[in-house]
């Protein structure tokens, strides 16, 4: 659905100053300036933006509608993709309802279906209850964008207010470093490659600039060479990238989590990673450098060995890897809620992300939820595809491949996408960034291409009937098999 070309107004405000209001906060696209050159100077920097000065003071925009639902990158200190809605949307639901209007039917998708009636009282009562009042003062000058702001036309006394509403995040100190903004949520994985410098190269060439690896991964010397050759290159420079790597099992022991990471950063050819996680809640036997390494599961005489060890001791280790400048982010791989807690429950720097297997045969729902909406972490998912990757591994079966199951393959024909399209983007719009790999150039550019479709309410309730609780990447089956040694961390 598209709205039409609306005012961007400017006055200058009634002269009592409203002393009793919170301090406000400047909220994106609604401007607080002083002068009528500020205003033009920010209006001028938005890319297309067009805009006429009328004879009463106001600005009205010229330029072309925008869509009435559109993406923020920033929401509530997560950086991910999150829909917003225009206010006018809104206003026609709430309160628009006369002959000419249907205010349960008239507001629309971008793909013309209907919204749920839920979704837009959620979306209201949201607005309603998440709004900042700007204390405004004489001789002030306040900019609106009267898509993304609630304001009343009743009558009134006393100081005007407008209420800025689901526009992103505040602009404020204490979120500047938290999480960087995520352009694109795909990302690319570095597990399993069998050409690792060529793929890393051409997936930066394509335009991936999420990087997902590990130092068990075995590859982050090819890694660090792929890189280095796009850099040189020029076709991106090293802030575009957002590199992440992991703490392995054996390394666990608070004094050999710098060393750790120093071997990753060596190897990348890195001064710094983006992101380090611990790669699972699982403490194993140290390996020295020099023995083996990557030391994997099994140490140097091929046994799994399993450690006492206090994991928030680990996660301390790592928050004194930000403090030395050697990790921009830090979080978990494969933790479950409780594991979450249990490192909240004393972590001075909060983990910013979690990352976990999730795709149709296992949704996490929960996981999900809780990371979230309680922990205030961003989510990212490996193995989206579901099984694939494990066939030669032995941890899956023909039966469990998603790719043939006749649900994606009719949702896939319907949208002409592939059906590995169709589960990135329900990934994408579950607000989870998805982590797929491949050497095949083709297929890296193929999974890229997941913004020129929607999909339906149907499509995801369709999908999401498919969770079988299936999980693939389990320590409590494999280590058992391969390694004798039982270490469940999932029931």
């Amino acid at each position: 659905m598209l709205i039409n070309k609306s005012a961007r107004y400017v006055r200058t405000l009634p002269p009592e100053d409203d002393t009793k209001s919170p301090i406000g906060r400047s909220y994106y696209n609604t401007y607080n300036v002083k002068t009528k050159e500020e205003l033009e100077a920010k209006l001028n920097a938005i890319t297309g933006l067009e805009y006429e000065w009328k004879e009463d003071e106001c600005i009205r925009i010229t330029s072309e509608p925008i869509s009435a639902i559109r993406m923020i990158e920033q929401h509530h200190g997560q950086a991910i993709y999150q829909w917003t809605f225009h206010n006018s949307v809104i206003a026609a639901f709430v309160g628009w309802q006369d002959s000419r209007n249907n205010r349960k039917e008239s507001i629309r998708f971008g793909n013309d279906e209907t919204m749920p009636e839920q979704t837009l009282q959620a979306i209201a009562d949201f607005m309603s209850t998440n709004k900042m009042s700007y204390p405004w003062k004489k001789g002030d000058i306040f900019a609106i964008n009267n898509r993304l702001a609630m304001h009343s036309r009743n009558s009134f006394t006393g100081p005007r207010r407008v209420y800025a509403a689901m526009s992103g995040d505040v602009v404020d100190g204490h979120l500047r470093k938290l999480q960087p903004a995520i352009h694109n949520p795909e990302t690319f994985g570095l597990w399993k490659l069998a050409t690792p410098e060529d793929s890393v190269y051409n997936a930066i060439k394509c335009g991936y600039r999420r990087l997902d690896g590990a130092c068990d991964y075995g590859n982050e010397e090819a890694v660090g060479r792929g890189i280095q050759r796009a850099l040189d290159e020029g076709i991106c420079t090293r802030d575009d990238l957002y590199i992440t790597s992991k703490l392995w099992n054996t390394y666990h022991d608070p004094k050999h989590v710098p060393l750790a990471i120093e071997r990753s950063l060596r190897d990348l050819g890195l001064e710094y990673l983006d992101e380090y996680l611990i790669h699972f809640p699982i403490s194993m036997e140290f390996v020295p450098f020099e023995e083996k390494y990557p030391p994997e599961w099994k140490n140097a005489e091929g046994k799994m060995v399993v450690v006492p060890n206090d994991i928030n001791k680990t996660w301390q280790a790592m928050e004194s890897l930000v403090d030395a400048g050697k990790a921009r982010h830090i979080g978990l791989s494969n933790f479950n809620c409780q594991h979450i807690r249990q490192v909240l429950s004393i972590a001075r720097i909060k983990p910013t992300s979690l990352q976990i297997e999730c795709h149709p045969h296992l949704s996490q729902e929960k996981l999900i939820r809780f990371a979230r909406d309680v922990a205030n972490m961003r989510v990212s998912v490996f193995s989206p595809l579901g099984a694939i990757s494990y066939l030669s591994l032995s941890m899956a079966t023909d039966q469990d491949v998603l790719l043939e199951n006749p649900v994606l393959v009719k949702i896939a024909d319907k949208h002409k996408k592939s059906v590995a399209q169709i589960m990135l983007r329900w990934a994408i719009q579950r607000n989870t960034l998805p982590i797929c790999k491949s050497d095949n150039i083709q297929r890296i550019t193929e999974n890229r291409s997941l913004y020129d479709f929607y999909l339906f309410k149907e499509d995801i309730d369709e999908i999401n009937h498919l969770n079988l609780n299936r999980r693939y990447n389990d320590p409590g089956v494999f280590c058992e098999l391969a390694f004798g040694t039982f270490c469940p961390i999932y029931e």
